[in-house]
């Protein structure tokens, strides 16, 4: 996948779609750090590749939250700490 500058974008915007269309897909960068993907969607369901982008960050995000959860020990919680966190969490809620 190529990785384009953001000014690229904003400063060639044909010369980007003819690379983009030969590429498929495009990485934009801002201060050389990935900002944005763009894919090519000609003849392509639109719908369909929204929901799995959703789909896909949804597992991106659960994933960071278990890999935090066994950095900090959480994995380790018995049913009954669960429990208990759980109770006290809805307790302070209802204050």
């Amino acid at each position: 996948m190529r990785f384009i500058p953001y000014r690229e974008l904003r400063n060639e915007p044909s010369a980007l779609r003819k690379k983009l269309v030969r590429e498929g897909a495009l990485i934009v960068t801002v201060d050389n750090k990935p900002f944005a993907v763009m894919i090519n969607l000609v003849d392509e369901n639109v719908e369909a590749i929204m929901l799995m982008v959703s789909r896909l960050r949804a597992q991106m995000a659960a994933r960071s939250i278990r890999s935090q959860a066994r950095r900090e020990g959480l994995n380790k919680m018995t049913l009954k700490d669960i429990n208990a966190l759980i109770k006290k969490t809805r307790a302070e809620r209802k204050r």
